[in-house]
Order: structure tokens, then C-alpha cells, then sequence
């Protein structure tokens, strides 16, 4: 028989080997713990890192395009590394960034980070050691951008006009590489420029299918009152002087008298007659401004049929505004400004022929800062929103479909050739608020529409949305490629940053792909 003494002992003695063999098991498990803690830690800032190298490699890359000096280079690519990783990143140690040219038009960064350890330590592991290495090309990669210039009237308020300027010139500069060097050309900015219509300018004939110089005419039937001599059959009165006293022998009429009587019979005489008269009408117009395309082609980028120049339409009838003015619009032409005769007033009334600005007339493909500039120092303002149209045409600008209407150095790339990045720059102050074909949808609807075909396109959409309205506002916020590509400005510094990080990011684009 076993004593009671004796079974408490035996317990108290399992009890202290279960401690014991659950403080040896806790060992592990902390340090398996403490690993994937301190794993975890090291990781997540490793992703950082790696955000903060790929951003200064092509910081770098930007910069070697205009200057060849890895020295200046190397030195902006670390400093811009280090503003990145002093922020956000405590106690982590990363050594200085390596950059090297490690092929003909390319920039390689490297860098070694360590993070210290909490539970780790425990084994003697004092911190996490992790590398990263980022790449980019440089001086490769095509761009094509188009500038859409809201120039609506409100732009000439508080100034935009000229904080437009200022931004639109500072994204060019840096778009723009360097000329001269390896990468001169690359880059080709387009601009156009939309209020209440665009003006298509020299472009005019190729998107209307018109002669810039036409002629309206029409068959205009008129009503007057004359007076005329009248056949006709009846009683009229018939009155005749007679004479009534004869002068002796000479016979002459001493007196006279008129005498009048009733006949039945055909007789002449004036009436008032209402009198129609037919005459042709003409006036000629030269107003190069136009309004959106409808039909089958009213939102896709296939460009309008071209014609030679004697095959150029330059007679019209009232009202017609292209070479084929019906709803089926099978050769894709615009909508141009035109005449329609006033039959109250008797007169042409002219619809949209001042309506746009020449400022803004399209500007084709070009690396030419000189003329780039010029273009956006010459922008004025005046009139209302079309929005859809502003953007349809930064489409066809940069769009290959139009190569018969954009040709020679302006000639748009193919989207299929290797490295080409394709984008677009949409602002607005205001809100859409003008079409021409109102059954396509008002203007936000149709830019829509647009925007989404030119997305569906592989164009990027950035816009700007420069002290607008919610309205303006949230048909950018939808045209554009995603949130990241949709900037607000509230003052015309906020409006040049906006420019100039669009500008960087396209940069971005084309020496990371």
C-alpha cells in the first residue's frame, strides 16, 4: 500500500519536469517568433527601399538624358535617394547608393540596407541584411503628348490665363530632352486649344471635306405688289369726252363735256397685282472653326476621308456645315461653321463662325521649343466649354489613324512600334457646357464616351482640374487613366506643381518601361 506522502511527492515531481520541459520548448518558439517579427520588420521597409532606389535611379535617368556625367548623375541620384529613406525609415542604415552606367543608355542603382533586431538578439543576430538593385533605361523610349488648353472665357479671370502659361512652359522644359543630345526628338508635344468650338485652322479642308473659302446660296421667292394693265371679260363704264358747242364755221369744240355709260365686253385696265419673284441668294464664309463629327464615327479616331483639292466641296445650300451633311456621315467629316438664310429677317445668319480662337488652333507633333513656346505665349481666352471637343482633338493629334491630316515630322507613332508611350493632358476651369449635336449627348457625356475609347486606345489620361467646379471637376476625375493621374489646383503654384509632376511621371514612363 502506497502512502499518501509518498503520491504527493511523485506530483510535485511531474509538475517540475513539465515546467521544465515547457521552458525548454518556449526557447524555440520565442526565437521562431522573434525572426518572423523582426523578418517582417525588415521587409516591409525593404519595399520602401526599394520605392526610394527606383525613384532615384530615374531621377538620374531624367538627368543623363540632357547631361552625360555620371559624376552630377551619380551625386543627384543619392541625394534624392536620401531625402526618400530619411523619411519614415528610423533606425534603419542603408549605405551610400552605387550608380553605375551599366549600358549604353543605362542606369543601374544598388544599395545595401540593415535593419537591427529586438528578439533576435537573443542568438547573437544583431540586424536584418537585405540589398536592392534598381534599373532604367534612359534615351530609349518615344513619347507623344498632346496639351488640352481649356481657353474659355472664365480663364481670363484672376489671372489663369497666364498661370496656365507659366505651367504648361515649365512641363515642356521638362519634357523636352536637351538638344543636341542622344536623346533630341524623342519627345513631341502637341497642343490644341477649345472654348465654345475648336479652330481647325490650316486643317480645315482635311476634317471638313470644304473649301475654306465657300459659297452659300439659296432660291429665295419673293411677294410684291405692282401696277399692270388687266384684260378681262364684263361690265365696265365707258366714258369719252364729247363735244357739246361747235365755234360757227370753224367748227372748233367750244365746250366740252365727259359722258359715261355701261358696256358689256372685254375691257383693259391698271390694277394692283401681287407679282412673285425668284432670285438667288449668295454669301461666301471663311470661319475655320468647327464642332464635333456625328454618326458612325462620332466617337472613334479613324481620320476623315481626304480628298484632293478639286474634289474640295465649295458650294453649299442653306444650313450645310460639312461635305456631307446627314446623320450617317460616312466619310467622318466635322461639323464646320456655316450659313442658314433668315427667311423673317431676309438675311444669312451665320452659325459659329466667330465662335473659336485661333490661338488654339491645332499644333502638330513637334520637339521645337521655340515654337513650343511661342504657341503657349500666344494662348488667349474667350467664349464657352466644349470640353468633348478639346479632347477629341488631343486624341487626333497624337493618334497614328491621322497620318494623311498630321504628316511629315508631325506624323503620329505607331502604338505598335517597341517603346512608345502615348499620353494626354486635359485641363479645365470650368464645366462642359456646349455641343453642336445635342442627340450624341451634352458635352460631358460625349467626352466621356471619348475619354474611355482613348483609355481603350493605351493612351494616358492625366488631368488637371484648375479651380473648377465639382461638375468640372468629376468629369477629369473620370477621364483620367486613375486616381494617380487626376490632379486638383486651387492657385496657380498648385497648378504649375500639377504640370510638373505629370511631366516627371511621363518621364517616368518612358525610361522605365
Amino acid at each position: 500500500m502506497i502512502k499518501t506522502a509518498s503520491l504527493t511527492s511523485l506530483a510535485r515531481r511531474k509538475d517540475g519536469n513539465v515546467a521544465m520541459i515547457f521552458a525548454l520548448t518556449l526557447i524555440p518558439l520565442l526565437l521562431v517568433g522573434g525572426f518572423a517579427i523582426d523578418a517582417q520588420v525588415a521587409f516591409s521597409k525593404k519595399s520602401k527601399v526599394q520605392h526610394a532606389a527606383d525613384s532615384a535611379v530615374l531621377a538620374g535617368a531624367r538627368m543623363m538624358q540632357n547631361l552625360d556625367d555620371l559624376t552630377a548623375v551619380t551625386k543627384h541620384a543619392r541625394d534624392y535617394f536620401e531625402a526618400m529613406i530619411d523619411s519614415g525609415l528610423a533606425d534603419l542604415t542603408c549605405e551610400t547608393l552605387t550608380v553605375t552606367k551599366s549600358g549604353p543608355e543605362e542606369l543601374t542603382g544598388s544599395v545595401t540596407c540593415r535593419q537591427p533586431t529586438t528578439l533576435m538578439r537573443l542568438v547573437g543576430r544583431d540586424y536584418v541584411e537585405f540589398g536592392i538593385g534598381s534599373t532604367a533605361t534612359y534615351g530609349t523610349g518615344r513619347v507623344d503628348v498632346a496639351f488640352v488648353f481649356d481657353l474659355s472665357g472664365s480663364m481670363n479671370s484672376f489671372g489663369r490665363i497666364f498661370d496656365l502659361q507659366d505651367a504648361a512652359e515649365k512641363a515642356a522644359e521638362t519634357l523636352l530632352p536637351k538638344p543636341g543630345s542622344a536623346s533630341d526628338g524623342d519627345v513631341r508635344i502637341a497642343m490644341v486649344g477649345y472654348n465654345s468650338m475648336v479652330d481647325a485652322g490650316k486643317f480645315f479642308e482635311d476634317v471638313t471635306g470644304l473649301k475654306k473659302n465657300r459659297w452659300y446660296s439659296k432660291e429665295v421667292t419673293e411677294t410684291d405688289w405692282e401696277r399692270q394693265e388687266v384684260t378681262e371679260e364684263g361690265w365696265y363704264e365707258k366714258c369719252e369726252w364729247t363735244c357739246t358747242d361747235y365755234a360757227g364755221r370753224s367748227g372748233r369744240c367750244k365746250d366740252w363735256d365727259h359722258e359715261c355709260n355701261w358696256e358689256y365686253g372685254e375691257h383693259t385696265e391698271e390694277q394692283w397685282v401681287e407679282v412673285e419673284t425668284t432670285r438667288t441668294v449668295r454669301e461666301k464664309i471663311s470661319s475655320t472653326c468647327i464642332y464635333e463629327r456625328e454618326g458612325d464615327h462620332d466617337f472613334i479616331g479613324t481620320q476623315p476621308k481626304q480628298v484632293t483639292s478639286d474634289k474640295l466641296v465649295s458650294e453649299l445650300v442653306d444650313g450645310e456645315w460639312n461635305a456631307q451633311s446627314n446623320s450617317d456621315n460616312s466619310e467622318a467629316y466635322m461639323a464646320a461653321s456655316h450659313l442658314k438664310w433668315n427667311n423673317y429677317r431676309e438675311r444669312w445668319d451665320d452659325v459659329g463662325e466667330n465662335e473659336c480662337r485661333s490661338s488654339g488652333e491645332p499644333f502638330p507633333l513637334s520637339h521645337n521649343k521655340t515654337q513650343i513656346n511661342k504657341y503657349i505665349d500666344g494662348l488667349t481666352a474667350g467664349g464657352g466649354t466644349a470640353g468633348h471637343q478639346g479632347i477629341a482633338w488631343g486624341w487626333y493629334l497624337i493618334n497614328n489613324q491621322w497620318s494623311d491630316v498630321f504628316d511629315g515630322a508631325a506624323t503620329p507613332l505607331d502604338p505598335n512600334e517597341p517603346d512608345v508611350v502615348k499620353a494626354m493632358i486635359i485641363m479645365t476651369d470650368g464645366e462642359f457646357n456646349q455641343q453642336f449635336f445635342n442627340h450624341q449627348g451634352n458635352s460631358v457625356s460625349q467626352a466621356e464616351t471619348l475619354c474611355d475609347e482613348i483609355k481603350d486606345d493605351d493612351v494616358i489620361i492625366y488631368s488637371v482640374a484648375f479651380q473648377a467646379p465639382e461638375g468640372g471637376k468629376d468629369i477629369l476625375e473620370k477621364c483620367a487613366s486613375g486616381p494617380e493621374f487626376f490632379f486638383n489646383a486651387e492657385n496657380g503654384q498648385e497648378l504649375i506643381e500639377s504640370y510638373d509632376a505629370i511631366a516627371a511621371s511621363i518621364s517616368d514612363l518612358r525610361i522605365s518601361h
